[in-house]
């Protein structure tokens, strides 16, 4: 939380500086929302069979998160610095393990995804009202996995809850394409459709000799709606 604090008022700063107030700098507001997620990842083996060898469910989908950025243009080019929150549910309903057994609706972990992202956005106008837009972005993600944030449904009807406090950074991948509207001379209302590979987060389960890895692929096709002024 300090983090995101001094990004806010570093940037704040940043866009009030006089020498920049006509200098053709950017800043938005957005809200990711996925609509499809992949699931993929792996299983550490510790000989009883109980590792997911097949991985199923819906990953994030449904989840949403939010951000802002602060950039330049130059012409009908755009580089910015985003900073994107989100808190998910990473669902493995359905996948399997070595011996045959077959995870319950409800098999989850929950985790918070960082992400700070340097995008480049090109734009081309259609007309006086509208434009669209390509990115492409690159950046670092944070995953923080809490303790007991896995839960195990099982077949008696109880709910194993496991999970160490752990967390990981892995490189993030955009690329997106969408609309603008404009809202006036200096705001535009962008609705994009984005996918994101966000990277794979790192679960443990159990302690010392006994600790297992569990990695889990987050990524997800997103819509995203932005709000960009323009200064």
């Amino acid at each position: 939380m300090r983090r995101v604090v001094a990004i806010v008022l570093s940037s704040t700063l940043f866009m009030g500086a006089p020498m920049l107030a006509s200098a053709n700098w950017t800043a938005d507001i957005r809200l990711n929302y996925a609509i499809t997620s992949d699931v993929g990842g792996t299983d550490q083996d510790i000989g009883d069979d109980s590792e997911i060898v097949t991985f199923n469910g819906d990953g994030i989908e449904g989840n949403s998160g939010f951000g802002f950025s602060v950039g330049k243009r130059f012409d009908n080019m755009g580089v910015s610095l985003a900073y994107e929150s989100m808190g998910v549910t990473y669902d493995l309903s359905g996948s399997v393990q070595a011996n045959g057994t077959v995870q319950l609706p409800g098999t989850e972990s929950d985790f918070d995804v960082d992400t700070f992202m340097l995008e480049i956005d090109y734009t081309g106008q259609i007309n006086e009202a509208f434009d669209w837009n390509v990115l492409a972005g690159i950046g670092r993600t944070t995953f923080d996995l809490p303790a007991n944030g896995i839960n195990i449904p099982r077949a008696n009807g109880t709910i194993a809850i496991v999970g160490e406090p752990f967390d990981n950074s892995d490189t993030s991948m955009r690329i997106g394409a969408g609309v603008g509207y404009k809202l006036s001379e200096t705001a535009t209302l962008l609705t994009m459709l984005q996918y994101t590979n966000y990277g794979t987060a790192e679960a443990k389960v159990g302690t010392g000799a006994s600790q297992t890895t569990l990695t889990m692929d987050v990524e997800a096709t997103e819509l995203s709606m932005r709000v960009r002024f323009d200064f």
